[in-house]
């Protein structure tokens, strides 16, 4: 009787021997991975009946998360992609059976190689989004939060000691994306505009956990038989404190955009982000805006739209700017809803873009 072997899992393009996968926060799913000394990435399919998002896994994260650039690529082309069988992901090791031995491992390893250009483009997407810059200089406090423990930081404006504890204890970043739901509008905004603050600090020493968080976000809001609320609105205030970090997601938000119910949620992100960082929005199709404005919308997402080209200094709004009627919109100064009268509001959006 003939026994298996077993050798040391190694990249088929460079023969080097890989780690064993685990979870990358730049991944989009829950598959481990792992990357190769030369570049290469592998990502393991454990059921054996998960192999096309396993595949797409692999891309994405050889593309340093740029979802565009991923199904933009030709296979062989601009990519290669091989899968190594019979991979024992408990062990760590390759099962190399005897000749003529039907028997297989369900469980694979796909790796994926791009192309020398392609990894140029995606490097500094990757190397930015897990950079550690420094350290904070806020003692961690390492305890779990509840709910209400957290809510009552919030209206008490207790900025520091939600960083503390979210430093001493990143787990509760998940208790925190629950007040994004909460019932009352008003406190599902300021919990966006902490989360943010908090995020902001967290990504100097956790940069891993905040991708993780904004990938949940975006999860939360895409998933059909759950509300959008908040977490549309929370992927932009962490944008909007981190710059050009994890602006990577500009396009998520823009893949929201065309959706009714989303389309607020959206409007509110892309106004914050453009305050502080209106180069951001600019990289994106941001002129999609104006096709809003054609058609007509309510006037809350009218007028965030006239202040989001003003912050981006762009005229190309200005034809557009013969807006009627009122409404209410949220004033993150006051933390609460203000009336506002579009006539008004186009008038200043004019005089300040020399129109």
């Amino acid at each position: 009787m003939r026994f298996p072997k077993f050798k040391v899992p190694t990249c088929p393009f460079c023969g080097r021997p890989i780690e064993k996968p685990k979870l990358l926060s730049i991944g989009y799913s829950d598959f481990e991975a792992g990357v190769c000394e030369c570049g290469s990435v592998y990502v393991c399919d454990v059921t054996g009946k998960n192999r096309g998002a396993a595949f797409v896994e692999a891309l994405v994260i050889a593309c340093g998360g740029n979802w565009d650039l991923a199904w933009d690529l030709s296979p062989e082309e601009d990519y290669q992609e091989i899968w190594v069988e019979n991979y024992d992901f408990e062990n760590h090791r390759i099962i190399e059976l005897p000749a003529g031995d039907k028997k297989r491992l369900r469980s694979a390893l796909c790796f994926i190689k791009v192309a020398r250009d392609i990894e140029e483009i995606r490097e500094p997407g990757l190397k930015k989004a897990l950079k550690r810059e420094k350290k904070v200089n806020i003692p961690p406090k390492k305890k779990r939060l509840k709910r209400q423990e957290i809510e009552k930081l919030i209206s008490e404006g207790n900025l520091q000691e939600l960083i503390s504890y979210h430093l001493g204890e990143p787990l509760n970043l998940h208790t925190f994306q629950k007040l994004l739901y909460h019932p009352d509008p008003l406190i599902r905004k300021r919990a966006g505009v902490y989360l943010g603050l908090v995020a902001k600090a967290l990504s100097d020493v956790y940069p891993e956990k905040v991708l993780d968080l904004i990938k949940r976000l975006i999860y939360a809001a895409a998933d059909s038989a759950a509300s959008p609320w908040g977490a549309i609105e929370a992927v932009g205030e962490i944008l909007r404190n981190t710059g050009d970090r994890y602006a990577l997601f500009i396009n998520n938000l823009f893949a929201f955009l065309p959706y009714p119910e989303y389309t607020l949620y959206v409007l509110y992100a892309f106004y914050r982000i453009s305050e502080i960082y209106p180069e951001l929005l600019k990289k994106g199709p941001y002129l999609k805006l104006l096709k809003f404005l054609e058609k007509g919308v309510a006037p809350e997402a009218e007028a965030l739209i006239y202040l989001i080209f003003k912050n981006l200094k762009a005229k190309e709004v200005l034809p557009y700017l013969s807006g009627e009627g009122s409404g209410r919109i949220f004033n993150y100064q006051k933390m609460d809803y203000e009336d506002i009268e579009l006539k008004e509001l186009a008038e200043k959006v004019r005089e300040e873009l020399g129109g």
